[in-house]
């Protein structure tokens, strides 16, 4: 009973983890810069009154916090041991599944704001922008002096996975 009730939690477990939503969200205007999964974890980048910017890694209810140079500390080299030269090829990925997986990713937001500084080129870009984002609305020229984008993408682990599992389709 025990044995059964502990593969049943894993096999929860598991299909939880392959459903999970990964988001990322880039917003310069708000400053919210961030990769999400679900409900367990989140890795957002933040300003550091130290240095220029901060890793922040939330688990669950546990916080960790790195700095880029605390980060270089860990990337040591280290001695490698020589491969034989019977050790089996790495698989690169072909075209077709770097498209494929490409497709499996969902934009749920994406808005461009433009300013080039010179009023005359952004007048002249105001028709064009008006073209390419009259269906969407997702690109702007402004004459304010402001830059911004904001790209929110999702993806489900289990797409990613039937890249790499069914490559010949």
């Amino acid at each position: 009973m025990v044995l059964t009730m502990a593969l049943l939690l894993l096999a929860a477990i598991l299909i939880y983890v392959l459903l999970i939503p990964l988001e990322l969200v880039i917003d310069s205007y708000t400053g919210r810069y961030y990769l999400r999964v679900g409900f367990l974890a989140r890795l957002s980048l933040e300003k550091d009154p130290l240095e220029l910017l901060r890793l922040h890694l939330q688990v669950l209810f546990l916080n960790f916090y790195w700095r880029p140079s605390e980060i270089r500390a860990w990337g040591r080299k280290r001695k490698t041991p020589k491969s034989n030269a019977k050790s089996a090829k790495k698989q690169n990925m072909t075209l077709t599944q770097v498209r494929r997986l490409i497709r499996t990713f969902s934009v749920k937001a994406l808005r461009l704001e433009i300013d080039t500084g010179n009023p005359v080129l952004n007048a002249r870009l105001v028709p064009l922008s008006y073209m390419l984002g009259r269906r969407t609305g997702a690109i702007g020229i402004n004459f304010c002096n402001r830059n911004f984008i904001l790209l929110h993408v999702v993806n489900r682990p289990i797409n990613i996975l039937k890249v790499f599992i069914n490559p010949k389709k």
